[in-house]
């Protein structure tokens, strides 16, 4: 069998580090090595977690705390499989994900990356989003428009495929994801499976200053301008940016701002979703959160996965801290 790599960074989260490699040495593909990366937390949990799994899992300590791209990074230098897939020490796998996106990687030697649908949920486990299908293919143009692939989490790229287009891009502020995966998808083609394999935790903390949303989007846009003009996407480009920063504004209840960037992609690049949500933008936060309750229960229900079960058999060692 071919080898993969599980990189699992982590930093002040030790309930949650468990579980991560519980989901991973749990997989049903059997020859992977686990590499956890203690991004420099005060406390020194990583090592003695990982002592509890001697055959397959491995801990890297960096010295300080550089960041998630760093630790990234730090786990591929580490790596010797042929696959590395990503898994945040909060989020969870299908125990199938591993065998199925290998499969898949290995049907076409021109797909770097494999993706999957994944499901959300919140620390008590409410499914608050899923998916049932995913973006693949040649995905060079749409990647230049905004990130349609999503967190790492999901994901299993090639080792040859980040010797050719280089590891996580560590002076980006955020984002940096959308830029490896941008980058990725000018030299290969993206592969995907059909089933929800990945599952991710969202927390409250989890959203960013809808300030800092636009400037580290921005960010991405100004890193990559010329190939974005060359390729004729400039203008869409930039009416997606404001269209995302004008949700990040609506979520954060800032009306006048969501108007601001939401009228501004109206311009740009017209479309029903975006005539809503300026208008949405134009009523009260009240409505604005009733409105995107019923929004996220509509997608569950209508994708079947209102009664998705968060299972050990889907989930394994999955748990509330609280």
């Amino acid at each position: 069998m071919t080898t993969v790599s599980v990189m699992i960074p982590t930093y002040e989260r030790p309930e949650f580090l468990p579980g991560a490699i519980e989901t991973a040495v749990g997989q049903t593909y059997d020859d992977i090595e686990v590499i956890v990366v203690d991004d420099g937390s005060s406390e020194s949990y990583a090592p003695d977690i990982v002592d509890d799994y001697p055959d397959k899992v491995t801990c890297v300590q960096l010295s300080s705390n550089q960041g998630l791209s760093a630790a990234r990074n730090a786990g591929i230098e580490a790596a010797s499989g042929e696959y590395i897939a990503f898994l945040d020490d909060d989020d969870r796998w299908h125990r199938t994900k591993l065998a199925k996106q290998v499969r898949e990687i290995e049907r076409d030697e021109r797909i770097g990356l494999v993706t999957c649908p994944l499901a959300a949920f919140t620390p008590d486990l409410e499914i608050i989003h899923c998916e049932r299908t995913v973006p693949s293919g040649d995905l060079s143009d749409r990647m230049l428009i905004s990130n349609v692939i999503g967190t790492p989490s999901r994901v299993l790229v090639r080792s040859d495929a980040i010797d050719d287009i280089g590891s996580f891009d560590e002076s980006l502020p955020t984002k940096q994801d959308w830029d490896f995966y941008l980058r990725l998808c000018q030299e290969y083609l993206v592969g995907a499976t059909d089933d929800i394999l990945c599952f991710r935790r969202v927390h409250e903390s989890m959203s960013s200053s809808a300030k800092a949303n636009v400037r580290d989007n921005k960010a991405i846009l100004d890193k990559h301008e010329q190939l974005i003009r060359d390729r004729g996407h400039w203008r869409q480009a930039v009416a997606d940016l404001n269209a995302r920063g004008g949700r990040a504004y609506l979520h954060a209840g800032n009306l006048p701002k969501a108007k601001h960037y939401l009228w501004a992609a109206l311009r740009q690049d017209p479309s029903k979703r975006r005539g809503t949500l300026f208008l949405l933008s134009l009523t009260h936060p009240r409505l604005v959160r009733a409105a995107r309750r019923a929004k996220r229960g509509f997608v569950v229900r209508s994708r079947g996965c209102d009664d998705l079960n968060l299972s050990p058999d889907s989930i394994p060692a999955i748990d509330d801290p609280t």
